[in-house]
C-alpha cells in the first residue's frame, strides 16, 4: 500500500473522503501472467448518458471480444457528472472499483496521487497503441514521477464559445468571428455584445458556462485566464485574492448585476431553446442543439489582456487498480483509446494523426470547417493545462460556501475572495 493517501476526493457530504488504494505500479500483470476460465465481466463508470456515444464503446468491446473472448459484458454505468467524484470514490472506498472510468482535469492529480489507478505504460511498447502519436503535453497530468502513465486524454479540447448567429443578425451585432477577423475579439467585447443581445431583446441572456453553474469553480478558469489570473498558482498557493482574479470576478459580477447578460445565481439559462446568445462549452454540447431552431455558429475563446492561453477541457480514461480484472482491462483501454477507437468516438483526440480540419468537420459537421479549426485545433498552440492541486477536490468543496458571498449585487468581492484564500491555504499547506 502507498504510504501516504493524501488526496482527498471530495464526497457528496462535503466532507474529503481519503481514497485507499494499492500501489499501481506494483501489481498490474502482464498477459502472459493471467489466463481465464470463463469470460470476465467489466464495468467502466462515464459521467455521458449519450445513448449514442455509450453504443459506440459497446461496439468497439464488441470488436476486442472477438479476439479477445475472455472479455464478457461491458457494463457503462453514467454517474452525473456533479456526483462523479464523490460517487467513484465512495465505491472505491467501499471495495467496489470498477475496471476502467473517466477522470476529468481538475482532480487528475488526486487520482494519481491516490493509489487507486493502475499503471498502464506498458503500451508505451504496443506499436498498435501507437504512444508516439499521442500529443505528449496533453499527458503530463497522467505521469507518474518514475515513468508511470495512468491514463489516456480521450477528449482534450480547448472549449469554444457557440453563439446564436441568427440572434446577432437579427440585433443587427457583429458576430464573434466577425470581430475576430478584425482582431477585435476580447473578453471587454463579448460583455459588450452580450449586453447588446439582452438590450435589443432577442434573448434573456448574452452569455453563460452552463457547466460552472456557482459551483464547480474549475469552469470559472477560462474568466481567470482572460484577466491572467490563476486560482492555484504551481498548484501550491492560492492567488483568488490577486489583483487579476479579483478582476476576473468583479468581470463577471458586473455582467450579472449590472448588465443584467449573465443568468444570475437560481437563474437557467437553455441555449438550446434560443434564449441566451453565446455559451461556452465543450463541442460535444452541439448534440444537444440538433433540433435548434436557429443558425448558430462557433468562435475561439475571447482574448484578455495578457498572452492568449484558453482554457482546455480534458477528460481522460483510466484502469483501476482495484478492479477484478487490471490486466484484462488494460487490454480493453488499450483498444478504446487506440487510433482506431480514437476516431470512433465524437470528442478531439489527443492524436496528432486525428488533428486534421477532416476530422474536426467529420465531428463537428453543424459548423463551418473553418470555424471548428480556428476554434478546436488552431487554438491548442497556446493552450496550457491548469497546475491543479492535489487537494482540489478538497478545496473546491471547503471554499464554495465562501464563493457563495460573492453573488450579491452589493458584494465586497476582494474581501469574499481573501477569505476564500483564507480557508484554502491550510488545505494547500497540509497537501
Amino acid at each position: 500500500m502507498r504510504s501516504t493517501q493524501r488526496a482527498g476526493i471530495v464526497a457528496g457530504s462535503a466532507a474529503a473522503l481519503m481514497l485507499v488504494g494499492c500501489s499501481p505500479s506494483a501489481g498490474t500483470p502482464t498477459p502472459t501472467e493471467v489466463e481465464y476460465d470463463e469470460p470476465v465481466d467489466l464495468t467502466m463508470t462515464v459521467w455521458t448518458a449519450d445513448e449514442k456515444i455509450i453504443g459506440q464503446f459497446q461496439a468497439l468491446a464488441d470488436e476486442f471480444r472477438e479476439e479477445n473472448p475472455e472479455l464478457g459484458e461491458l457494463t457503462i454505468e453514467t454517474i452525473p457528472f456533479a456526483e462523479y467524484n464523490s460517487q467513484l470514490a465512495i465505491r472505491l472506498s467501499g471495495g467496489e472499483a470498477p475496471d476502467l472510468g473517466w477522470i476529468v482535469e481538475s482532480a487528475t492529480p488526486a487520482w494519481v496521487d491516490s493509489g487507486a489507478l493502475a499503471d498502464v505504460s506498458s503500451l508505451e511498447d504496443d506499436e498498435d497503441w501507437a504512444y508516439d502519436d499521442i500529443i505528449p503535453n496533453l499527458l503530463t497530468a497522467l505521469q507518474g514521477e518514475d515513468g508511470e502513465l495512468y491514463g489516456y486524454p480521450f477528449a482534450g479540447t480547448t472549449h469554444p464559445i457557440i453563439y446564436n448567429k441568427t440572434a446577432f443578425e437579427t440585433a443587427g451585432l457583429e458576430t464573434p468571428n466577425e470581430l475576430l477577423a478584425k482582431g477585435e475579439w476580447t473578453w471587454d467585447a463579448l460583455r459588450e455584445q452580450a449586453k447588446a443581445l439582452v438590450d435589443a431583446g432577442v434573448v434573456t441572456y448574452g452569455f453563460d458556462i452552463p457547466q460552472w453553474g456557482y459551483t464547480s469553480y474549475a469552469l470559472f478558469t477560462p474568466f481567470l485566464k482572460g484577466f491572467g489570473a490563476e486560482a492555484y498558482p504551481d498548484g501550491a498557493s492560492c492567488g483568488y485574492a490577486d489583483d487579476a482574479s479579483v478582476d476576473a470576478f468583479e468581470f463577471v459580477h458586473d455582467m450579472i448585476f449590472e448588465d443584467g447578460s449573465y443568468p444570475a445565481p437560481g437563474s437557467a439559462s437553455s441555449f438550446p431553446t434560443g434564449d441566451t446568445g453565446m455559451y461556452l462549452g465543450a463541442p460535444s454540447t452541439l448534440a444537444q442543439l440538433a433540433d435548434s431552431t436557429f443558425e448558430y455558429d462557433m468562435a475561439p475563446q475571447p482574448e484578455g489582456d495578457v498572452d492568449y492561453s484558453p482554457f482546455i477541457g480534458q477528460a481522460s480514461m483510466v484502469v483501476f487498480a482495484d478492479g477484478q480484472a487490471p490486466e484484462l482491462a488494460t487490454r480493453l483501454f488499450a483498444h478504446l483509446t487506440s487510433e482506431e477507437g480514437s476516431a470512433a468516438l465524437p470528442y478531439v483526440a489527443p492524436r496528432s494523426s486525428l488533428q486534421t480540419e477532416e476530422f474536426i468537420s467529420g465531428l463537428y459537421p453543424q459548423v463551418p470547417p473553418e470555424s471548428a479549426k480556428a476554434s478546436l485545433l488552431d487554438t491548442l498552440d497556446s493552450a496550457q493545462q491548469v497546475d491543479y492541486p492535489v487537494s482540489f477536490p478538497e478545496l473546491e468543496t471547503a471554499t464554495k460556501p465562501v464563493f457563495d458571498g460573492l453573488w450579491q449585487p452589493d458584494a465586497d468581492v476582494q474581501a469574499v475572495l481573501e477569505d476564500v484564500c483564507a480557508v484554502a491555504d491550510p488545505i494547500l499547506e497540509s497537501q
